[in-house]
């Protein structure tokens, strides 16, 4: 699997979203999910997925929320430094979806829709303290029990994989990957999802997670 920014990075990368996270939650009282959805929409998070070097390895956690923060509300704060962040079970959250993002090469979004924050928070007390690894193994699972809806919406037309490849003129892998969601939908050309849609007879907006 091809990964959007080197392993080498993944540990800065992985600390610097949970010092993000924590200071969200534990210093401005954000919910967890809702920072999280702003991260979302303030395009950060597109930064750490497409492997921009200036978010991957030039800013620290705290300057991260900031930037979120402002492009969500507007509101600028002046930076301060942080000599040591306490692991909280936020920054493992931060910590730990990163690693997965990294690892599955899914959307932070997709992520986020299959499992949410509070769910992530909840696994925090079993595996926090174990290998990466097993964070994998659960979010794999997670993942493999969730149909994306252009499954749902293909098996409900009765047409297999193939099929539709033959019928849309999207390749077989393509439409594989989008439906384990290792491929985000959302970020597909319009051409494929017009054509998608048109072999399912149905919106383009049913299509969309």
């Amino acid at each position: 699997m091809m990964h959007a920014y080197s392993p080498l990075y993944l540990s800065k990368t992985s600390r610097t979203v949970g010092n993000m996270l924590h200071d969200a939650v534990e210093v401005y009282g954000i919910p967890g999910d809702e920072f999280l959805r702003r991260f979302i929409q303030s395009d950060v998070a597109a930064q750490i997925e497409c492997g921009n070097p200036k978010y991957i390895a030039g800013k620290s956690g705290l300057e991260m929320c900031y930037e979120v923060i402002e492009k969500t509300t507007g509101e600028v704060y002046e930076i301060e430094v942080v000599k040591q962040y306490d692991r909280s079970p936020a920054y493992w959250v931060g910590w730990m979806l990163t690693h997965y993002q990294w690892y599955s090469s899914r959307s932070f979004k997709s992520i986020l829709d299959t499992i949410s924050y509070d769910e992530l928070l909840g696994l925090y007390g079993t595996i926090h303290e174990a290998d990466i690894q097993k964070s994998y193994e659960v979010l794999d699972a997670h993942f493999e029990k969730s149909e994306s809806k252009l499954k749902k919406i293909r098996k409900h037309c009765g047409l297999t994989q193939e099929e539709l490849a033959c019928a849309s003129g999207v390749s077989l892998n393509t439409i594989r990957a989008y439906e384990r969601k290792s491929k985000d939908l959302n970020k597909a050309q319009m051409d494929i999802v017009l054509r998608l849609a048109k072999a399912l007879r149905c919106n383009v907006s049913e299509l969309l997670e």
